[in-house]
């Protein structure tokens, strides 16, 4: 059995705690809202016997799991979870008070985090992906696409300025965000409306903004996942940009060559092609991390050679496999690397010297008189051993010092 297919035993139990809590939060808000529907036992009375010969009865933490039960239960009051919480990141970023571009009066440090989570729903609400939540989403009366927008393009301060990590998470949430709403997406409905909304020499400037705050510091690749980076926001605007380029004129600026912060995120960025269960290919667009050209050829072309590819999908699950000890190899290659460059460095500090003229004419000028200075040197020797013995002989009582003394022996230490 592939045990890629089964669950783990303490992942399930894990699931079904998980299901169990959702279950008994949901029962208890809707029989407060509403005491005549019992809607964890008696979900299927709600429907009609049609419904029920076509679909058979589930429980509600099951059912929750479809995404388009987000939208409709089949009950007499649907409530509509994805419409619900766009509002919600509606209200609580300001923009039912017209204040949509100025979202650092609303977000701060005490509210960042459900703000986050907002998005992160929003986005799990697209997975899938949902065309129905997507859709949803993307046009609804609210504002939650330009709060979405104005969250990548505007700046957040004074939450920016004391807290830029903060800031920098609510950025690439928000990019993913709209990502999550075209994915999988033949037509260009969401796209073009998304597009409508921005301006292409925004995105332009951001990414290159975010590339700027994060070209001085050194990049830890080891620590990927951990901490939000600015070039990593701004990847994921390239990537956005991208897509956005692929159904429809983006403008000029995305394909400058010159321009260094378009060519560092254009060299790392992939794309595969995979065939969904309707036979129809999609292009998905990636970030390719700094660690991986530490990757050596000779692992490139191992992986290739010894993968199993046999069966429908099972390159997948053997390739992954393998990423552990390709990760740490990375590792590894990148930290011998590293300490070459720096036992290098003062080789190439000497060659420097050697090849610069200025340089030659210093170390020339102090070193031409060179019998002066090794005999100055012994002079000194000689005169710091002298006053040595002087003091050894005629002061050494001022070089005594006090200690205390050692304890008898059988005692205790």
């Amino acid at each position: 059995k592939d045990s890629s297919l089964y669950m783990r035993e303490d992942m399930r139990g894990q699931l079904k705690e998980a299901s169990s809590a959702t279950s008994k939060a949901i029962s208890s808000y809707r029989n407060e809202s509403d005491p005549d529907l019992d809607f964890l036992g008696q979900s299927c009375e709600a429907v009609g016997a049609d419904e029920l010969e076509e679909e058979p009865e589930m429980s509600w933490p099951i059912a929750i799991m479809k995404p388009n039960f987000l939208r409709h239960q089949h009950n007499k009051t649907n409530y509509n979870l994805v419409c619900e919480t766009l509002q919600f990141l509606d209200c609580i970023c300001g923009s039912t008070t017209g204040g949509l571009g100025l979202l650092g009066l609303y977000i701060n440090e005490n509210n960042v985090d459900l703000v986050r989570q907002t998005l992160e729903t929003i986005t799990e609400y697209c997975q899938g992906p949902c065309h129905e939540n997507q859709t949803s989403i993307a046009k609804h009366e609210s504002n939650g696409i330009d709060i979405i927008i104005a969250l990548i393009v505007n700046s957040i301060n004074p939450l920016g300025e004391n807290r830029l990590d903060l800031v920098l998470d609510l950025k690439n949430n928000a990019s993913k965000l709209l990502l999550a709403i075209m994915e999988s997406r033949h037509d260009s409905e969401n796209a073009e409306k998304i597009l409508y909304k921005m301006r292409p020499t925004e995105l332009v400037d951001v990414m290159k903004e975010a590339y700027t705050q994060d070209f001085e510091g050194e990049e830890d690749m080891d620590s990927v996942g951990e901490q939000i980076k600015p070039r990593d926001v701004g990847h994921n605007i390239y990537i956005l940009a991208h897509q956005q380029s692929l159904r429809q004129s983006f403008g000029p600026g995305l394909d400058n060559d010159k321009d260094e912060a378009l060519q560092y995120y254009a060299k790392h960025t992939a794309q595969i092609e995979i065939v969904r269960h309707d036979r129809s290919m999609e292009q998905i667009v990636f970030p390719v991390p700094n660690i991986c050209e530490y990757l050596t050829e000779e692992s490139k072309n191992r992986v290739f050679t010894t993968t199993e590819r046999d069966d429908q999908g099972s390159k997948v699950n053997d390739f992954f496999q393998q990423f552990d000890n390709l990760y740490n190899e990375m590792r590894w290659q990148k930290k011998i690397r590293s300490e070459v460059r720096y036992k290098s460095g003062s080789l190439k500090l000497f060659d420097l010297v050697c090849r610069e003229e200025t340089l030659l004419n210093v170390i020339k000028s102090v070193t031409r008189n060179g019998r002066s200075i090794i005999l100055t040197a012994i002079l000194a020797l000689f005169l710091v051993y002298f006053f040595s013995i002087i003091g050894f002989i005629f002061f050494k009582n001022d070089f005594q010092m006090e200690v205390d003394p050692l304890l008898a022996s059988g005692k205790n230490f």
